[in-house]
């Protein structure tokens, strides 16, 4: 990777300097996915790997041409328009990886800060200095993402030498999740002015507590919504579909021209489609 950056910086460098304020809406997500890498290094990938994925397609389609016969049209389809659809594909996916990558170190993050802020507070009352309660923190890699940021700070202050709430701000500054920015700021405010810090951490604990259990439970009636549609929608209905085209296959006809056995295959490919979907969409607006 650190090759391809390199060679993506020397092809295309000079144009990723002068459309960088096109970009700079990706700056966010880029610093809070985690990517060790300068906006203008990720642009040259793009535009890199653009050009790469235009070539490579135009190649492919031009090895082709030889093996199989196309007519003229095809031929200028295949050439002209083919390339440029998967190059805008590849455009696409650089392009929003960052967000996507980002969200889901979200969604780790604000499903486990709950939790972690309980054993934070424990920690704290036990009298253990705050610095230590982020290493312990750390180490607890079941809470996924948020256990990488606590190690962030313990790196902050280990190896780049910075001071407890220095290493809090950097890192609350970087993170994609809101609430784990306010928590930070807060325990940084706290700990800059002398206040109780276990006190701090109780009150959000119990507040962040409630808050995950009113998204659980907002979550679960917007499941049972969900479940009745494809019930209704992905068994109900292909099974009475299955029902009909059978009674026209013993009498004879056709479904919008097509002949019942073609009929049965649109169907079981819409289906199968409709249900990868569907567990799509489930995986993404689920928490996790």
């Amino acid at each position: 990777m650190h090759r391809y950056k390199k060679l993506s910086l020397k092809c295309f460098g000079w144009l990723a300097e002068r459309s960088l304020a096109s970009f700079k809406s990706l700056e966010p997500s880029l610093r809070g996915s985690g990517i060790n890498m300068l906006l203008k290094a990720w642009v040259s990938i793009i535009y890199f790997s653009v050009f790469i994925a235009y070539i490579f397609s135009l190649a492919s389609v031009l090895l082709l041409s030889t093996v199989f016969t196309f007519d003229i049209i095809q031929f200028i389809y295949f050439t002209v328009f083919l390339p440029v659809l998967v190059a805008s594909l590849v455009f696409v996916i650089l392009y929003l990886y960052p967000a996507h990558k980002a969200k889901s170190i979200k969604k780790s993050i604000d499903a486990n800060l709950p939790f972690a802020l309980i054993h934070m507070n424990a920690v704290v009352s036990s009298g253990i200095p705050p610095e230590f309660m982020f290493e312990l923190i750390s180490k607890f890699r079941e809470y996924g993402k948020l256990s990488e940021q606590m190690g962030l700070v313990v790196r902050n202050m280990k190896t780049f030498g910075m001071s407890s709430v220095s290493a809090i701000t950097d890192v609350a500054n970087r993170t994609p999740s809101r609430e784990l920015k306010h928590i930070l700021s807060g325990i940084a405010s706290t700990i800059e002015r002398g206040g109780n810090l276990a006190y701090y951490l109780k009150e959000m604990s119990e507040k962040m507590l409630f808050e995950y259990r009113l998204r659980r439970e907002k979550y679960s009636k917007t499941l049972s919504t969900l479940l009745d549609i494809y019930t209704a929608l992905l068994i109900t209905g292909p099974l009475m579909l299955i029902s009909v085209m059978v009674m026209m296959n013993m009498i004879g006809g056709d479904v919008f021209g097509m002949g019942i056995d073609q009929a049965m295959f649109f169907m079981l490919v819409f289906v199968i489609a409709a249900n990868v979907l569907y567990l799509v969409f489930l995986e993404m607006t689920s928490p996790q």
